[in-house]
């Protein structure tokens, strides 16, 4: 008799975990995948699920949306992994101040309290109002304010040339 109780109470127990949908995802859920996270975008009526990686760091491989310019972030450095056809760029690469593999953004820091935001240092190129596509110098000294969207797929790196108060926005879209 005490066998079958206990059966029928762990049948039970089972039958709730599964009616209650302990195992079903929502949407903004982060689920794991082969190692990597991913958030659940969409939850179909035939229970699949659309995921898209996680917006949890800023490693992966980044296009610059009006230059072309791709930077491979890992960790707290980015790096060119292809430079761009912008002409400061351009004029930058036959001076060679910049080349692929070089740094592009360094001492990325999350910032305290924030899932989407982060600090650091991005290559500055120094110009003259009077040849703004003609590259000075270049040097890793610019602060700089980086925003990952809530899905990851966009970030949105935030500059103020030359100490300035005038905002310049650069987007990159996570490949």
């Amino acid at each position: 008799m005490k066998n079958t109780v206990r059966k029928g109470f762990l049948f039970l127990v089972i039958a709730l975990i599964a009616v209650s949908g302990a195992f079903a995802q929502r949407v903004g859920d982060t689920v794991q995948v082969g190692g990597r996270n991913y958030s659940v975008a969409e939850v179909r009526n035939d229970g699949s699920l659309v995921l898209r990686p996680a917006a949890g760091g800023l490693d992966g491989v980044w296009r610059g949306d009006t230059s072309g310019t791709i930077i491979t972030i890992s960790g707290d450095t980015a790096v060119y992994t292809q430079i761009g056809n912008h002409a400061l760029m351009q004029d930058a690469v036959s001076k060679g101040q910049i080349a692929i593999g070089d740094i592009a953004m360094q001492r990325l820091t999350r910032r305290t309290g924030s899932s989407q935001e982060w600090s650091g240092h991005v290559r500055f190129f120094n110009i003259l109002q009077s040849a703004p596509n003609v590259s000075r110098a270049s040097v890793l000294s610019q602060n700089t304010n980086l925003e990952l969207s809530v899905d990851g797929r966009s970030l949105t790196m935030r500059n103020y040339p030359g100490g300035t108060s005038n905002a310049v926005d650069y987007t990159y879209t996570r490949q």
